[in-house]
C-alpha cells in the first residue's frame, strides 16, 4: 500500500448483533479492559445447534476504510469462551460481504492481531464499510462466545479511498459488460454483441481465442480449431497457465548413509553427552546449534565416547572391501559443511565441515554423470591450504575453474590471537592446488573472522560479495555485544576489498545478520538477500542489491519477531531462467522436538510464495528430515543436490548423515499441455460424430484413427478411457437438459403462455391445516407476486411455440448442429479456456446465475 498514506486506527460503532446475555452487551468490545471479567460481549448461544442462526457482531466503520489488521484483546487468563475458530467478512454493503479471514485466537491472555484480506485477487484495494464477525468455535466445548475487546487500523484518507473507489467501480463495470457480452455471444443475439462492444470498447477476449470460438463453437470446425490451438501453444499464449502449475518434486538418492549412520539411527549412542550450560558462549547454527554440549578441547576430542569411527573422524569413509581407511570411497558425515556445483561440467565440490566431533579439511569431487566421489584433498592444512574448519563459505568460479573458501567457526579454547585472523584461500581445479590469497582479509579492508555469512561470486566482472555472519570476538565486551559484517566486495583481478554496506547504519538498506540467505542474479545483475537474525530477532524482510549502481530497495519489510526454534536453518538457491527462488527449511521444533524439511518456491515475478515439498517424516524415497545440510542447483541442469546435515535425533546429538540426494521439479511442459489439449478436442469430435446416425462410420474411423493417435497408450488411464468411447456409438445421442435457448418473439410469447397456465403455487390444503390448527408448522409469509395473464395474441403467430422453446431444436439462426451439439462445443470451448490468461478469454461467470426466480 502507498508508504506516504498512514496507517492509523479506525473509528467504529455497533451495527448489528445476533445476541448477548444479560449486561455483555456487543457496545463492551470497544473498551479495552482485560481486567473486568463483565467488559465483553457474550452470546446468548452457540452454532453448535443447527436450529440456531449463527451467532455474529457487525461493525459499522465511520467512514470507507481500507482495513489492514484487526486485534483482539483478551481477559487477563485464559477463558473457556473465547473464540477457537472465526471468520471476519468486509464490504461496502451489509447484504453482500466477501470473506477477509479465517483463523483461530490462541489459549492464553496475550492480545492477538491478526491481518486482514484488503486487496482483491487482481491487486486492487478494497475499501469496506462493514466488518462482520463470525465465532464459529468456543475453546470450551458447546460454550456460548465472547469477545473482549476489537481494534481495527488501517488507512481512511479521502483521496486514497476515492481513486481506490473509482478503480473498484471502473473494474466492476468492465466486468459487468464482459458478463453481457458473454452471454449475447452464447445466445447469438449477434447485432446486441457488436453494438455494446462498439460503444463500451471493452474486448471479450484476445484474438486467437475469438478465432477459436467461431472455428469451434459457431462452425463446429475441429481440424481449424486444433490448429488454431497449436498456432496458440507456439505463440507463448498458454506460457502463462504453465508457469502457474505445481512443481512435483522427484528425489533420488545419488549415495545412501553408510552403515555405521545407518546403525546410530537405529540404536542412537550407548552414552549420549550429558549437557551442560554455556552462558556466555555463541555457537555456529550449521554445526552446533545450541545444544550446550560440552566443550571441546584444542585438537577437537571431547573424550567422550559416542561411537565415532576412525574413518568418520577423519570425515573420510572406508569402503566395504575390508581395507581399513587404505582406500577413500566417499566423504563422512557432517554437517556446517559447504557443497558447490560447477555448472560447465554438473561437478558437486565439497570441503570440510563438523562431524560431531571435530572440524574437517577434506575436499571432494562428485561426478554426475559417473555418479562417482572423487577425493582431492584429504588435509586441505598439509597442503598449504585451508586449516579444518565449519561454517565457512566456498563459492566457485565457472570462468577459471577456482575454489574461493572464506570464514570459520572457533570454539572458545581456539578463540586465541594466532587463530583469530580471517585467511581467503583459493583451489585451482586445474592444477589440484591449494594456495593462500590473503592471510588477513581485514587488514586488507575486508570484513573480520566471521561465521554463518554469505558469499557469491559474480563471474563476469570475477567478484565476490560477502555479507552478514557474525564476527567471532576478540574479547568480553564483543561476547556481550554482538559484532555483525556488513557488505564486502572483493575483487578477484585487483585483489582489493571494498566496504558497500557497514554493519550499523540507518540507511534504507538490509541490517548485517546470521542465518540469512543471499543469492545473485546474473542475469538481474542483483544480490538477493533476506530473512536470519539479528540482536535475537527474526528478520522478516527481502531486499534487493544491484551490483552495478549500489542501489538497494525492500521487496518486503516485515516487523522483527522472537527468533525459531533451535536448529532452524534455511538454504536457497536461484534459477536465473525463471526467475525463482529455492528455500529448503529445516527446522527443530520446541514443541514436539520434530526436525522436518519444505520446499518453497518464490517467483520473483509475481512476488508470491508456494510450498511445494514438506517431509517430516522417514521415507525410503526421501531424504530423511533435517538441518545443518547443504543445498546447491544446477542451473543449467535443472537438479538440486542435497548432501548432509543434522537428523535432530535426541539419542545421538552429535550425530551427522552423508546421504547424497538429487531433485528436479517436474512442471507440466509444452507437449503434455498441447497433448492433453487436443484429445479433448479429437474426443469432442469423435463423441458429436458418433451422435449423428448417419455419421457413425465416421465416428468409428475416427475414432481408430485420430483420436488413437492422439492418446498416449501406455497410460492406462487413457487406455481405459479410450476403451469406453467405443460405447458411445450405442448409446444413442446425449440429452442435454440445460434448455439453453436464444429468445425471439414467438419464443417470448410462448414463455408468457406457460406462466398464466401454471397452476397457483401456494398449497392451499397445507395452508388451511395451519389454520385450522391440524398442522403446527408455521406458514412462510406470502412473499408478493404478480399474476400472469394470457399474451395478447400476435399476428404472427402460427399455432403454439412451446415444443420448439424447448426441444433445443435448431433454429433462430443456430447452425452446425443446433443448440445441443453448440452446448456441447460452448462447454469445450470454456475448459479449453483455462491454458489462456484470464484476461484473454470471457469470465467465469454467467449471467443467467445471477438471475434469482
Amino acid at each position: 500500500m502507498d508508504e506516504k498514506y498512514e496507517t492509523v486506527k479506525l473509528c467504529y460503532t455497533i451495527h448489528k448483533f445476533s445476541s448477548y446475555s444479560a449486561n455483555y452487551t456487543p457496545e463492551n468490545i470497544m473498551v479495552n479492559n482485560p481486567s473486568d471479567q463483565l467488559s465483553r460481549w457474550f452470546t446468548d448461544s452457540s452454532n453448535t445447534a443447527s436450529t440456531l442462526l449463527p451467532q455474529y457482531v457487525m461493525l459499522k466503520l465511520k467512514s470507507l476504510s481500507i482495513v489492514e489488521t484487526i486485534k483482539f484483546g483478551k481477559y487477563i487468563k485464559p477463558h473457556v469462551s473465547d473464540l477457537k475458530k472465526f471468520q471476519i467478512f468486509g464490504g461496502t454493503d451489509e447484504n453482500n460481504l466477501s470473506l477477509l479471514l479465517s483463523a483461530g485466537l490462541k489459549k492464553d491472555s496475550a492480545p492477538e492481531t491478526f491481518k486482514l484480506r484488503n486487496r482483491t485477487t487482481e491487486g486492487l484495494y478494497l475499501p469496506v464499510q462493514y466488518i462482520k464477525i463470525v465465532p464459529l468455535l468456543s475453546w470450551g466445548p458447546a460454550y456460548n462466545y465472547t469477545i473482549w475487546y476489537v481494534e481495527l487500523h488501517g488507512k481512511n484518507q479521502e483521496d486514497l479511498i476515492k481513486n481506490a473507489m473509482e478503480t473498484i467501480n471502473l473494474r466492476k463495470e468492465e466486468e459487468a459488460v464482459r458478463i453481457l457480452l458473454k452471454h449475447l455471444r452464447r445466445r447469438r443475439y449477434k447485432d446486441a454483441f457488436e453494438a455494446l462492444s462498439r460503444e463500451s470498447g471493452v474486448q471479450l477476449e484476445g484474438p486467437i481465442q475469438s478465432r477459436l470460438w467461431n472455428a469451434l463453437v459457431e462452425n463446429g470446425d475441429y481440424k481449424l480449431a486444433e490448429q488454431i490451438l497449436e498456432e496458440a501453444m507456439n505463440e507463448g499464449e498458454m506460457d502463462w497457465y504453465m508457469s502457474w502449475q505445481p512443481y512435483r518434486p522427484q528425489w533420488r538418492q545419488l549415495s545412501a548413509c553408510s552403515a555405521a549412520v545407518e546403525a546410530r539411527l537405529c540404536c542412537g549412542d550407548a552414552a549420549p553427552p550429558a549437557p551442560r550450560a554455556r552462558p556466555h558462549d555463541l555457537a555456529c547454527a550449521d554445526r552446533d546449534p545450541r545444544l550446550d554440549l560440552p566443550e571441546l578441547s584444542t585438537n577437537g576430542s571431547d573424550g567422550v565416547g559416542v561411537g565415532v569411527g576412525v574413518g568418520e573422524s577423519l570425515g573420510v569413509e572406508t569402503c566395504d572391501a575390508g581395507c581399513d581407511g587404505a582406500c577413500s570411497a566417499r566423504p563422512g558425515p557432517r554437517g556446517g559443511h559447504q557443497l558447490v556445483v560447477d555448472p560447465n561440467t554438473g561437478t558437486l565440490y565439497l570441503f570440510g565441515g563438523w562431524n560431531g566431533t571435530e572440524d574437517l579439511d577434506d575436499l571432494w569431487c562428485y561426478t554426475t554423470t559417473s555418479e562417482r566421489w572423487t577425493l582431492l584433498c584429504q588435509h586441505s592444512s598439509l597442503m598449504s591450504g585451508p586449516s579444518p574448519r565449519s561454517c565457512h563459505k566456498m563459492v566457485f568460479d565457472p570462468v577459471n575453474e577456482r575454489l574461493y573458501t572464506l570464514g570459520r567457526y572457533l570454539d572458545n579454547a581456539q578463540r586465541v590471537p594466532s587463530n583469530m585472523n580471517s585467511d581467503l584461500y583459493v583451489y585451482e581445479v586445474r592444477s589440484g592446488e591449494w594456495s593462500l590469497v590473503c592471510g588477513d582479509t581485514a587488514a586488507a579492508g575486508g570484513p573480520r573472522l566471521v561465521f554463518d555469512h554469505q558469499m557469491c561470486l559474480d563471474a563476469d566482472t570475477q567478484t565476490i560479495y560477502v555479507f552478514g555472519g557474525r564476527v567471532l570476538p576478540a574479547n568480553t565486551e564483543e561476547l556481550v555485544s554482538p559484532q555483525y559484517s556488513g557488505l564486502y566486495a572483493y575483487y578477484i583481478a585487483s585483489n582489493t576489498w571494498q566496504l558497500l554496506l557497514p554493519d550499523r547504519h540507518d540507511l534504507p538498506a538490509p541490517q548485517p545478520r546470521v542465518s540469512h540467505s543471499m543469492l545473485f542474479h546474473p542475469v538481474q545483475r542483483r544480490l538477493y538477500m533476506f530473512a536470519g537474525q539479528r540482536n535475537k530477532e527474526q528478520l522478516l524482510d527481502l531486499w534487493w542489491w544491484d551490483v552495478g549502481s549500489g542501489q538497494c530497495g525492500a521487496l518486503c519489510a516485515g516487523a522483527a519477531c522472537a527468533p525459531p526454534a533451535a536448529g532452524f536453518t534455511q538454504r536457497a538457491t536461484l534459477d536465473p531462467d525463471t526467475d525463482e527462488i529455492f528455500v529448503l527449511s529445516g527446522m527443530s521444533k520446541e514443541k514436539d522436538k520434530r526436525v522436518y524439511n519444505s520446499l518453497w518456491v518464490l517467483s520473483l515475478k509475481r512476488l508470491t510464495w508456494t510450498c511445494i515439498y514438506r517431509n517430516d517424516s522417514v521415507s525410503p524415497s526421501e531424504p530423511r528430515p533435517r538441518f545443518a545440510h547443504q543445498l546447491v542447483y544446477d542451473p543449467v541442469r535443472k537438479v538440486h543436490y542435497l548432501f548432509g546435515g543434522n537428523p535432530g535425533t535426541s539419542n545421538s546429538p552429535r550425530l551427522r548423515l552423508d546421504d547424497l540426494w538429487a531433485l528436479r521439479l517436474q512442471r507440466a511442459e509444452r507437449d503434455d499441455v498441447w497433448r492433453t489439449a487436443r484429445a479433448a478436442l479429437r474426443e469432442a469430435c469423435y463423441r458429436e460424430l458418433a451422435a449423428a446416425p448417419a455419421a457413425q462410420p465416421r465416428a468409428l474411423h475416427y475414432l481408430r484413427h485420430e483420436l488413437s493417435a492422439a492418446l498416449d497408450h501406455c497410460d492406462p488411464l487413457q487406455v481405459a478411457q479410450f476403451q469406453k468411447l467405443a460405447t458411445v456409438l450405442f448409446s444413442g445421442p446425449p440429452s442435454d437438459i440445460s434448455g439453453e435457448c436464444a429468445l425471439n418473439p414467438s419464443r417470448v410469447r410462448a414463455l408468457a403462455r406457460r406462466r398464466a397456465r401454471l397452476p397457483p403455487h401456494t398449497d392451499l390444503a397445507h395452508a388451511l391445516a395451519a389454520v385450522l390448527g391440524a398442522d403446527d408448522t408455521a406458514l412462510e409469509p406470502t412473499q408478493p407476486f404478480e399474476e400472469a395473464v394470457e399474451p395478447v395474441p400476435d399476428t404472427w403467430d402460427v399455432g403454439e411455440e412451446d415444443d420448439e422453446c424447448l426441444s433445443g431444436a435448431a433454429g433462430a439462426g443456430c447452425a452446425a448442429g443446433g443448440w445441443d451439439a453448440r452446448g456441447a462445443r460452448m462447454r469445450l470451448f470454456e475448459r479449453l479456456c483455462a491454458y489462456f490468461r484470464p484476461s484473454r478469454v470471457p469470465p467465469r461467470a454467467q449471467l443467467t446465475d445471477l438471475v434469482v426466480l
